[in-house]
């Protein structure tokens, strides 16, 4: 079990890439709550190529902005188009401490805890990793809504390929019911709302489907006719074919740092 399913390599990049545009106003909405403050460090954890890097420097402007992966393909993709005050390190975010030279003032993650098996243990280990009151985002799916039979069956396919690593595809109850990590208050618990274009969604599935289909396949969760078979009706509903719906719910969570007494 465990590992990080849906690789880095070019394809996978260019699936990042998809992935930042559709998922952009919901994570854009969410971090525009919390401008204003004065952040000096903001640590952005399994960054991936840097968009939501880029993001969250853009949105809540701190001194400096710090990327996280433990894909060094991926990290040089994001240090090539950085810009100023936008770092990048190659880490796995599952250990602490970071390589940040001391706490943070804030970290974030988006649709990251959904591959790892043990999402409890990584917020408590992140929680030790802020400076009095910094916070800590996080922006994972609660919920995918849909009726249409080709964007079901890419969810449930995906969903096993997780589950057959000890991971979770819609780990945002999960999260909900958690206790809060020591020494972290919650600020905030909601659920935002995402209803993209059926054909992009579509796209983006088709495209994952391409990087990660051989795994499953590997993992025994899907056959090949099946896997064929629903890349075709991706590539249908990405053109158009027919109508359909998809809905998103993400569960974004903010936690504040305890401040000395």
């Amino acid at each position: 079990m465990g590992g990080y399913a849906f690789g880095d390599s070019e394809p996978a990049a260019r699936r990042l890439g998809l992935l930042a545009d559709l998922f952009e106003p919901t994570t854009r909405a969410f971090l525009e709550r919390f401008a204003g403050r004065p952040f000096g460090l903001a640590v952005d954890l399994g960054c991936g190529t840097g968009h939501t890097t880029r993001l969250l420097a853009s949105v809540l402007g701190p001194r400096r902005a710090l990327g996280l992966d433990q894909s060094a393909s991926f990290v040089a993709r994001a240090a090539a188009a950085a810009p100023a005050g936008v770092t990048f390190a190659v880490h796995d975010v599952r250990t602490v401490p970071f390589p940040t030279g001391g706490p943070s003032g804030l970290l974030f993650c988006r649709l990251l805890l959904s591959h790892l098996p043990d999402p409890a243990a990584a917020l408590a280990a992140w929680a030790t990793q802020l400076v009095p009151g910094g916070l800590l985002l996080v922006d994972e799916v609660e919920r995918i809504h849909t009726a249409d039979p080709a964007l079901r069956g890419y969810l449930e396919v995906a969903a096993a390929l997780l589950a057959s690593r000890g991971q979770t595809l819609e780990v945002g109850p999960v999260l909900h019911r958690l206790p809060d990590p020591p020494g972290l208050a919650r600020r905030h618990d909601r659920i935002a709302v995402l209803a993209p274009p059926a054909t992009a969604a579509a796209a983006m599935f088709a495209q994952n489907l391409a990087v990660w289909g051989g795994q499953a396949l590997q993992d025994g969760v899907v056959t090949s006719p099946a896997l064929h078979a629903l890349a075709g009706d991706l590539a249908g509903v990405a053109a158009g074919g027919r109508p359909a719906t998809i809905t998103w719910e993400l569960r974004q969570l903010a936690w504040e740092a305890a401040r000395p007494r």
